[in-house]
């Protein structure tokens, strides 16, 4: 059996595959926006409930960091994506110009 499919094809359908993923779907970071919006006002008010509490005041240390890190990652995670996905489809795009390109010897 033999397949014609070259590598180059081969890694253009998986990035493919790959940019019709739903972390880059715009509906679903949306709804991650969201969660992540609910879930920092149910933060916020249980540290207002609680303030009182000399440890509640320490747990912002990590609290704060863990949620921007969260945000970042809704919002960046797909650009970051999608930028890495160009780059590579332009690399595979080079390397099969250099694998094709007649031998000048």
């Amino acid at each position: 059996m033999e397949n014609n499919e070259t590598i180059s094809d081969s890694f253009s359908k998986e990035l493919d595959a790959i940019s019709s993923d739903t972390i880059l779907d715009p509906a679903f970071r949306r709804k991650k926006l969201i969660l992540w919006t609910i879930r920092a006002m149910i933060s916020i008010v249980l540290y207002v409930i609680f303030w009182k509490y000399e440890w509640v005041k320490w747990t912002l240390l990590l609290t704060i960091p863990l949620s921007f890190f969260s945000l970042f990652t809704i919002i960046g995670a797909a650009y970051l994506l999608k930028r890495k996905i160009k780059k590579t489809k332009r690399k595979i795009e080079e390397a099969d110009k250099i694998i094709h390109e007649p031998t000048n010897q």
